[in-house]
């Protein structure tokens, strides 16, 4: 399991959030690593929300590599539980941006909130686990989301997860004999799968990856779920003002997470040190659910194909009336950042990866 460090960060993490200061120049910067650099005079500070989840690797790989910093910003990563507490902190101008639910996020945008989804981050990242008499005896090439049917399954209130497969027993036409029980976090759900409560969870990673160190098992993972492949999960969020009076910083910090994601294609044992700074899982496990379990675990493209695909989803369960959601969603800045990065590195595969999977989906 985590281990008692991470209540520590937390606490460190919400006094940061208590002496948050904005856009302006400063003195030194601080990762978690404790590293501080005393040149930063030029940089620009920026409060980032995050998830200890290795879907959000990008802000631990631009920081930890100095490219934040090379991208002239002085970023201060804020640790937070779950997703309406780190929303409600960057409406209150605690933190400048964050990686939030793509789920969670179309329904604050239905409820008229003034944010942007200008990027990604996580991608898929999602397991059902089930307990392993549930699937006892069973060919795992036989095992199907109809097991599921008369379970119990928690969920992460309206996480990405938790639509991706609501919506898949809604086209097996399991969705009423099935019972969803909403919990604050994936903790709370994985505890409950634990304490024998429930028969099954969604649980985004790293949870997924405890539960099956655990002996549970992982009957499907979100990413390969037929109509939701390589699903959006977590994307890059700021209210509209902040964008406004502000974009040459926010298409700085795409490019260092566009340079992340090079980083971490290339580089998966140093991604993983890097992530283990602020996912405290065994590094053999994090490597297992980093790289193992989906086709990507993070992306920086806004991707706003599967923003709307998502916000379909979520009109089709009933989780949020239809709305232009197109009003919400920009890659004005990404397309920017992308293709200066481009223009500087034209031969370079990875980023020509990112380009056609831009021009492919959005």
């Amino acid at each position: 399991m985590m281990k008692s460090n991470i209540l520590k960060r937390t606490a460190v993490a919400v006094a940061a959030v208590l002496s948050v200061l904005s856009f302006t120049g400063c003195s030194q910067t601080t990762s978690n690593t404790g590293t501080v650099s005393d040149d930063t005079a030029e940089l620009h500070n920026l409060n980032v929300g995050y998830l200890a989840s290795p879907g959000h690797l990008l802000y631990f790989v631009a920081q930890e590599e100095g490219i934040f910093a090379e991208e002239g910003l002085n970023v201060n990563l804020v640790l937070f539980g779950e997703n309406n507490s780190e929303l409600t902190a960057l409406e209150s101008g605690k933190i400048d941006v964050g990686a939030f639910g793509s789920s969670e996020l179309v329904t604050y945008l239905a409820d008229g909130h003034e944010l942007t989804v200008f990027g990604g981050a996580m991608i898929a990242g999602h397991g059902l686990i089930v307990k392993p008499e549930l699937v006892e005896g069973i060919p795992p090439e036989d095992w199907s989301l109809e097991l599921l049917e008369g379970k119990n399954i928690g969920v992460e209130g309206v996480d990405s997860g938790h639509i991706v497969y609501r919506s898949a027993l809604k086209q097996l036409g399991l969705e009423d004999s099935t019972n969803f029980l909403i919990f604050a976090d994936g903790a709370d759900a994985y505890n409950s799968l634990k304490n024998d409560d429930i028969d099954a969870a969604i649980l985004y990673a790293p949870y997924r990856i405890l539960a099956e160190d655990e002996g549970y098992v992982i009957l499907s993972n979100s990413g390969s779920v037929e109509g939701f492949e390589d699903h959006v999960c977590c994307r890059q969020a700021v209210t509209n003002a902040s964008l406004e009076q502000n974009p040459d910083i926010y298409e700085a910090f795409l490019r260092a997470l566009i340079r992340a994601y090079h980083f971490y294609q290339e580089n998966p044992e140093k991604t993983i040190q890097d992530t283990a700074i602020y996912v405290d899982v065994e590094l053999d496990s994090l490597k297992k659910d980093t790289y193992d379990y989906d086709s990507q675990i993070a992306n920086p493209d806004p991707d706003i194909l599967g923003m709307t695909n998502f916000y379909h989803a979520l009109v089709d369960t009933g989780f949020t009336e239809e709305f232009d959601i197109s009003q919400g969603l920009s890659a004005e800045l990404y397309d920017k950042a992308l293709n200066d990065i481009i223009a500087e590195n034209p031969d370079d595969s990875i980023y020509q990866f990112l380009l056609d999977y831009h021009n492919r989906r959005d």
